[in-house]
């Protein structure tokens, strides 16, 4: 369990590991008597990989106190929507700050810490954003460390550090992300028949920039009576309704993706003809971003079926 001023939380287990390139801690916070709790942060060094940049932040709390008490933290995120969970991140949604999502994190293993002893917690990032041939860096981030019995340990700034293809850090140019979603979709064949009395409409969505996002969706409005979205290809999950989010997880900037929506048949035969639009959007925190060519986000198309 994780308590936050007073509330109580549950804490949430995400998924991804990652690799780290960090070094030692880069900042800790001011005690106010040698007998205070204190907590330090490590760097956090993004590597380059195949899929963006990836890389941990290591929290380390301990009780210097002659009694025994409980800990937990709150981070804010140096990138917007970097956040990427990882086997020893227990950390759930705590709002979003100046752009950038915060999450409030327990400790491995209990959140109890007796007298003397330190606990590290690692908090897991991938920027999905082109590897470049030059070093960045992002500031911005911050994690406070709170104990339940006395408040408030303090807060420490950190930054993300973005390591060259050539491994340099040194020199670092600022990470400017992209404000705006730079998304597509289009037809990527024909419709065709589908299981379950359905039909398949096939899409390619693709994700240009590398605007913060946590989903893309897919909508369809102008549906004939007796319409829906069913399910996906790849599947991920019934849908039966109009709106389904795009399978697999987020978008790579770059990516290109081939999906499916399987879609029931109208009541009345003669409703395949009818147009249906369907409208691809970029999720980010309780709602959508603009998009930099609204044009390309829909695609039309009806059910029938071409005449041999």
């Amino acid at each position: 369990m994780l308590h936050k001023t007073g509330t109580l939380l549950t804490a949430a287990l995400l998924g991804l590991t990652a690799t780290i390139g960090g070094a030692g801690p880069a900042a800790a916070a001011p005690s106010t008597s040698a007998d205070a709790p204190t907590f330090s942060l490590s760097r956090l060094v993004l590597e380059p990989t195949e899929r963006g940049y990836r890389g941990s932040l290591r929290v380390t709390i301990t009780n210097n106190s002659d009694s025994t008490q409980g800990f937990y933290f709150r981070i804010r995120e140096a990138v917007a929507g970097s956040f990427s969970g990882g086997v020893e991140s227990r950390c759930e949604s705590d709002g979003v700050e100046e752009g950038r999502l915060v999450r409030t994190c327990a400790l491995p293993n209990g959140n109890d810490l007796a007298p003397g002893e330190s606990r590290r917690a690692t908090v897991e990032f991938q920027v999905l954003t082109t590897p470049r041939s030059y070093p960045m860096i992002a500031a911005g981030g911050l994690v406070t460390a709170y104990s339940y019995e006395t408040g408030s340990l303090g807060t420490v700034p950190f930054s993300a550090q973005f390591r060259s293809l050539d491994g340099k850090l040194t020199r670092p140019q600022t990470y400017v992300q992209d404000t705006q979603a730079d998304a597509s979709v289009e037809l990527a064949g024909p419709v065709t028949d589908g299981p379950e009395n359905t039909r398949r409409v096939p899409l390619r969505v693709r994700y240009g920039g590398d605007a913060p996002q946590l989903g893309h969706s897919l909508t369809a409005t102008q549906l004939p009576a007796g319409s829906m979205i069913l399910f996906t290809d790849p599947h991920d999950g019934p849908v039966y309704g109009p709106q389904a989010f795009v399978p697999g997880g987020l978008l790579m900037q770059g990516e290109e993706r081939d999906v499916a929506l399987f879609i029931s048949r109208p009541t009345d035969p003669a409703d395949e003809s009818a147009t249906i639009t369907v409208e691809l959007a970029t999720h980010y925190w309780m709602g959508t971003i603009s998009d930099v060519d609204p044009s390309d986000n829909t695609v039309t198309f009806n059910l029938a079926l071409p005449t041999s």
